[in-house]
C-alpha cells in the first residue's frame, strides 16, 4: 500500500519526467554550446568597439572645441577686459560694460548645445555668471580653489577638474566637472579666469552609449584622477591601472593603444588637446557570451523542452486538476474571500493539502468573526467613553458662565445666553447621535461664541466661511468647539483683540477639509507636541475637551490615516487642519 502511494505521488512522477528532460536538455545544450562557441570572438568585435571608442573621443573633441570657441570670444572682447581689469569705472561705463559682456556671452553660447554654465572671475574681485543661478561661494573663495590657482599659473592651458560639490545653486549638492582657463591677451599677465561648469552626470552623455554591461570607461586628468566614469565609486580617485600605458604613450609620442589584460581588452586614448586620457575596458568573457549563436541554441532547446513538456502534460494532466482548483480557491482567499472550500480529490498529497486547506478556512472564519465582534465592541466602548467625557464638562462650565452673567446683573445678556445654551443642549446633549451635520455644528459654535462674547465682550470676532455644498455633510459631534475655545482663552491673553476664522470646503472627491485659524500669539513646537500627546491642561476652561481627545475620536472613527494637524508661528497665529471623509445621512 505504501509503495502504491509512492507511485501515486505527484512529486515522484513529475520528478522523473523533469529530471530526464533536464538531463537531455543540459547534455544537448552543453554539447552544442561547446562546439559553436569556438572562435566566435574575433577581431571584428574588438574593431567595432574601437570605432565606438573613437566616436567618444570625437564627441569630447567637439565639446572641447566649443569651450575654446567661447574662451576666445570672451578673451578678445573689450567689455570683458574692461570689466575685469578696471576697478573704479563710472556707473555709466560700468553699466555699458555689463550690457555688452552679457550680449557677447549670449552670442557666444547661442550655438552651444551643452548644458553648462559659464562663470568669469576677475582678479579685481568681480564676477559674471551667464545664468540666473547664484554662486554658493564668494569670489575670493573661488580664486583660492586649486583649479583656479593652477589655471593662473599655467595660463595657456585649459584645465579640467572634478569637484564633489558644485559652486552654483543648481549644482551645490551634485558632483561637477569644472573647466578653467586664465584670461589674458598676448604675453600680458592674467586678469581673470573663465570657468565652465557641467554636472558630472551630464558629462556622461559623451560616452554612455559605449558603457554597456560588458564595457567600462574612465576619463582621467593629467594627474590620473578620474574625472568621470560609469563606475561611480572610481570618480575622484586616482586610477593607477593605466599609468604605465599612459607614460609609454607619452614617451613614444603616441595617441592610442589597445591590448589584452586579464581576459579584458583595454583601449587607451590620449586627448592632447585637453590634456586628458580616455580609457575603456571590454570584458572578453561577457562579450564571448554575447556572441553565441543564440538562435540555434534557442531552437534546439525549444524542441527539447516541448518534448519534455508533452511528456509531463500526458502524465499529470488528470492529476493536477485538483491542484489548479486549489490554487484558484487560494487566490480568492488572498483577496479576502474566506468561504471558498474545495472538494477533496486527486493524489494523496493533494487530498491532504485540500483537507488542511478546508480546515484552515473554517478556523480562519471562526477567528475573524470573533475578532470583528471584539473590535466592534471595543470601538463602540471607546467612542462612548470619549462622548461621556465631553458632555458633563461642557454643561458644567457653560452653566458657570451663565451664572456669572446673572451674578453681574446682566438680565438681557443672561436671557440671551440661556437661549443660546438651550439651543446647544438641544443639538448636543439631547441628541444621542454620534454624528451631526456641519450646519448643526456651526450653529453650536455660534451659540458658544455668543455666550463668550456676552461674558467677555466683543474683542474676539469669529467668522465662518462654509461652502454651501458642505452644510449637509455629517461630522462627529463637538470636534470644532475645543479649537474655538482654545483660541478664545489661549491665543489672545491680556484682553487683546483678535479674529478667529472657520473654513470648510470639499477637499477632494472623498474628503472635506476643515480649518480653524486665529491671529493670536501662536504656539511653540514643544507645546504642540504636548497637546498632541494629551498633556495640555484640559480643565482650565469651559469644555475640558482635550485636542488629543478630538484627535483620538477621529482616529477611532475613520482610522489612523485621519486626524488633526497643527501649524503655528509665534506672534503670527495658529491653523488647525482636519481632513475627514465626507458622507451624508
Amino acid at each position: 500500500m505504501k509503495w502504491k502511494l509512492r507511485l501515486n505521488s505527484l512529486f515522484v512522477k513529475i520528478l522523473c519526467v523533469v529530471v530526464v528532460g533536464v538531463i537531455c536538455v543540459s547534455i544537448s545544450v552543453g554539447y552544442i554550446t561547446i562546439n559553436i562557441s569556438r572562435g566566435i570572438f574575433t577581431d571584428n568585435y574588438k574593431d567595432s568597439q574601437k570605432k565606438i571608442f573613437d566616436q567618444v573621443n570625437d564627441d569630447i573633441y567637439d565639446f572641447h572645441s566649443e569651450i575654446v570657441k567661447v574662451i576666445d570670444s570672451v578673451n578678445s572682447h573689450r567689455a570683458f577686459r574692461s570689466y575685469f581689469t578696471e576697478k573704479d569705472l563710472p556707473v555709466k561705463d560700468l553699466s555699458k560694460n555689463i550690457y555688452e559682456l552679457k550680449k557677447q556671452m549670449k552670442s557666444s553660447m547661442d550655438s552651444n548645445n551643452y548644458d553648462m554654465s559659464v562663470l568669469v572671475v576677475g582678479l579685481n574681485g568681480r564676477s559674471y555668471l551667464n545664468s540666473s543661478e547664484l554662486l554658493t561661494m564668494g569670489v575670493e573663495e573661488i580664486l583660492n580653489l586649486d583649479i583656479t590657482k593652477n589655471a593662473l599659473k599655467n595660463n595657456k592651458t585649459i584645465t579640467y577638474k572634478y569637484l564633489e560639490k558644485g559652486i552654483t545653486s543648481s549644482t551645490k549638492n551634485e558632483p561637477i566637472i569644472i573647466i578653467s582657463k586664465a584670461l589674458n591677451l598676448k604675453d600680458e599677465k592674467p586678469y581673470g579666469v573663465i570657468n565652465f561648469i557641467i554636472k558630472e552626470k551630464t558629462f556622461q552623455k559623451f560616452y554612455d552609449y559605449f558603457t554597456l554591461e560588458i564595457n567600462d570607461i574612465v576619463l582621467l586628468d593629467e594627474n590620473n584622477i578620474v574625472l568621470s566614469s560609469n563606475k561611480k565609486e572610481n570618480i575622484g580617485q586616482a586610477q593607477l591601472d593605466f599609468e604605465d600605458t599612459i607614460n609609454e604613450l607619452i614617451d613614444n609620442k603616441q595617441l592610442n593603444k589597445s591590448y589584452e589584460s586579464n581576459r579584458n581588452t583595454i583601449f587607451v586614448q590620449r586627448l592632447p588637446y585637453c590634456n586628458l586620457t580616455l580609457c575603456g575596458t571590454v570584458d572578453n568573457n561577457k562579450a564571448l557570451a554575447k556572441m553565441y549563436d543564440v538562435k540555434n541554441i534557442a531552437i534546439i532547446c525549444t524542441v527539447i523542452t516541448l518534448c519534455v513538456l508533452a511528456g509531463i502534460f500526458l502524465i499529470v494532466r488528470q492529476m493536477t486538476k485538483p491542484l489548479y482548483l486549489l490554487t484558484e480557491k487560494m487566490s480568492k482567499v488572498r483577496d479576502g474571500n474566506f468561504n471558498e472550500y474545495i472538494e477533496v480529490s486527486g493524489p494523496e498529497e493533494i487530498k491532504e493539502l485540500s483537507s488542511t486547506y478546508n480546515f484552515m478556512i473554517t478556523d480562519i472564519n471562526k477567528h475573524i468573526n470573533e475578532l470583528m465582534k471584539v473590535q466592534k465592541e471595543k470601538r463602540k466602548a471607546e467612542i462612548h467613553a470619549l462622548q461621556m467625557q465631553i458632555n458633563p464638562h461642557y454643561i458644567f462650565n457653560t452653566l458657570s458662565s451663565i451664572k456669572l452673567l446673572i451674578w453681574q446683573g446682566s438680565k438681557d445678556k443672561s436671557i440671551t445666553a440661556i437661549d443660546a445654551f438651550i439651543n446647544m443642549i438641544r443639538n448636543t446633549i439631547s441628541k444621542t447621535d454620534e454624528f451631526i451635520t456641519i450646519k448643526e455644528e456651526i450653529e453650536n459654535l455660534k451659540n458658544y461664541v455668543l455666550i463668550n462674547n456676552i461674558r467677555y465682550g466683543d474683542r474676539i470676532k469669529v467668522e465662518y466661511f462654509i461652502m454651501p455644498d458642505c452644510y449637509e455633510y455629517l461630522i462627529p459631534k463637538l470636534i470644532l468647539q475645543p479649537f474655538i475655545e482654545n483660541s478664545f482663552f489661549h491665543a489672545f491673553p491680556s484682553e487683546e483683540e483678535g479674529e478667529i476664522q472657520v473654513f470648510i470646503k470639499e477637499y477632494d472627491e472623498s474628503n472635506i477639509k476643515i480649518e480653524v485659524y486665529d491671529n493670536g500669539i501662536g504656539i511653540d513646537d514643544d507645546k504642540i507636541d504636548k497637546i498632541m500627546k494629551g498633556n495640555e491642561d484640559k480643565n482650565r476652561y469651559f469644555s475640558g475637551i482635550g485636542i488629543n481627545n478630538v484627535d483620538s475620536r477621529i482616529k477611532l472613527i475613520y482610522g489612523n490615516g485621519y486626524g488633526i494637524n497643527i501649524k503655528s508661528k509665534i506672534n503670527k497665529g495658529t491653523t488647525i487642519t482636519i481632513v475627514i471623509p465626507k458622507f451624508k445621512e
